[in-house]
């Protein structure tokens, strides 16, 4: 039988790509992208995440240097800065552990929504990349690069895209993509069924998980498509999350929200846990990749807890990223799911750009067992520092 779908996979395969080599030869090539009308063996296919990154407008002139588009007022202060500007040395002033470090450190496990002391410098342009979430165009929303896509819900990016930590050629973009990569827990993977063809479909089915075995690379370098992927049903329940989406020109669109949630582990920290509400993804499908756009609501206390779980202090100061200011900016500029005593927004809108290859998955045998309650109510009722926690 394994033998039988490996030869059907190499035949549909290599259909998809004298397809894709004819199309392309007639000149009418990107529409689909690789892909064609033929079913995928078993009319399912999965794909393993491969690079996952907050997509931050940065504006350039014609020479490419960077303009002040976005960030008029310049680049945000960290957590240096910050302490330096709390405690100077002057004047013969002793401070003590418990007035400097200790109360720093305070503020940033106890955040709270008290006006920030320091100046936060949010983004000032309209442009950004992302999606329009619902259906709507407001004053706060943005408009994408092109000008091809408007009412863009992305207030997350209004409040990092002016922390260099999060900007391009940043230490912590080139640690967060080596450590995707690199550990394992990372491992994200999503599979979509009831597929009759990857160019064009009105009903899919998609359900995400959390994969048990590494990325590979080729000899070029690039990442290797066909490999396997065990799911994780033992303790990966968090990341299974189910959807409805359709297939137009080789596009995947997700039509119903759903959760999303994915891994954070790196070197010498504790692995965690983000959280994304109303999730819609909008991804270009190949045999081979998928890759585009993910939009939604970032739970805002499971993306803090989550990104000083990953960074201490000092590692975020090298981005000049201000914990406690950070916390304050998202609360301040959340806009979807109020809290039910006290209603203000927990969650704020946000895109991730991400890639993918395929891969084949090993569904396991047996059922495991899962709680029959909502996820959401899960994650909530693990404790009160965070959404969700680690096993």
């Amino acid at each position: 039988m394994k033998t039988q779908q490996s030869t059907l996979r190499r035949m549909w395969l290599g259909k998809a790509a004298i397809a894709g080599f004819a199309v392309a030869a007639l000149g009418a090539g990107s529409a689909a992208g690789g892909a064609d009308d033929t079913a995928p063996p078993t009319r399912s296919i999965a794909y393993v995440l491969t690079t996952i990154n907050w997509p931050i407008y940065q504006a350039k002139d014609a020479s490419g240097k960077e303009t002040k588009e976005e960030c008029p007022n310049g680049i945000n202060d960290g957590a240096r800065e910050q302490f330096s500007a709390s405690f100077p040395q002057k004047d013969g002033k002793k401070w003590t552990i418990a007035e400097t470090t200790v109360m720093r450190e305070a503020e940033i496990w106890w955040p709270t929504v008290e006006a920030d002391k320091f100046p936060f410098r949010e983004v000032g342009g309209k442009v950004a990349i992302g999606l329009n979430l619902d259906g709507k165009v407001k004053p706060s929303d943005f408009t994408s690069p092109d000008g091809k896509i408007t009412g863009i819900d992305n207030q997350f990016y209004r409040a990092v895209g002016c922390i260099l930590s999060y900007r391009d050629g940043s230490s912590q973009n080139l640690f967060e993509n080596e450590h995707f990569e690199g550990k394992q827990f990372n491992r994200i993977l999503f599979e979509l069924t009831d597929v009759d063809s990857l160019l064009n479909d009105d009903d899919v089915t998609m359900t995400t998980y959390r994969g048990l075995d590494p990325l590979v690379r080729d000899a070029k370098g690039e990442f290797q498509a066909d490999t396997t992927q065990r799911i994780d049903t033992q303790w990966g329940q968090d990341f299974i999350h189910k959807s409805k989406a359709k297939i137009v020109n080789g596009v995947l669109t997700t039509t119903e929200p759903s959760d999303f949630v994915w891994a954070n582990e790196f070197v010498h920290q504790e692995a965690s846990l983000d959280w994304m509400r109303d999730a819609h993804f909008e991804l270009k499908l190949t045999p081979d990749t998928a890759e585009g756009m993910l939009g939604g609501y970032i739970d805002i206390e499971t993306n803090y807890r989550s990104l000083n779980r990953r960074y201490g202090t000092h590692q975020i100061s090298y981005g000049k990223t201000a914990a406690a200011s950070l916390y304050k900016a998202l609360r301040r500029l959340a806009d979807a799911h109020p809290d039910s005593e006290t209603g203000a927004n927990t969650a704020i809108s946000a895109a991730l750009r991400i890639t993918a290859v395929q891969v084949r998955l090993t569904h396991p045998k047996e059922k495991v067992a899962e709680m029959e309650i909502d996820k959401p109510a899960r994650f909530a009722a693990r404790g009160e520092d965070t959404k969700i926690q680690t096993r």
